[in-house]
């Protein structure tokens, strides 16, 4: 799906989600999250040709299977968190946003100790 129709999707969703949103927001929210799920499912095409794009880098340049496994996991586990937690905001609920992103932030620095740890393994036989 090209850039111009994801625009032209959500202009029309946001268009749409507003004047529902003025009779019921309980069934503006489900909408909104309907819509992030179309949005999402009509990238993954594109998101399929990167990660394949990222492998055949990593094995020019030797960089770890499991490190390029762990950065892709980040990077998920940010976009979807930031993605809930603009979804809690535009619904009024701010402290569940603000806890969505710091339990998001704590999973993602989880999920990368592996690579930190290579890196500083890495240094500390460089300076050896």
């Amino acid at each position: 799906m090209t850039v111009t129709k994801l625009a032209l999707l959500a202009l029309f969703s946001l268009v749409a989600l507003t004047l529902v949103k003025k009779h019921s927001s309980a069934i503006s929210a489900v909408c909104e999250i309907g819509v992030v799920i179309v949005l999402v499912i009509a990238v993954l095409p594109e998101f399929k040709g990167l990660v394949s794009s990222l492998k055949e880098i990593s094995s020019i340049a030797t960089v770890s299977q499991d490190i390029l496994k762990t950065m892709l996991k980040s990077f998920a586990i940010l976009t979807v968190g930031g993605v809930v937690s603009d979804v809690c905001r535009d619904n009024g609920e701010n402290a569940l946003a603000g806890v969505v992103e710091t339990v998001v932030k704590i999973l993602a620095i989880a999920c990368a100790i592996p690579v930190f740890s290579a890196v500083l393994v890495t240094a500390l036989t460089l300076l050896e």
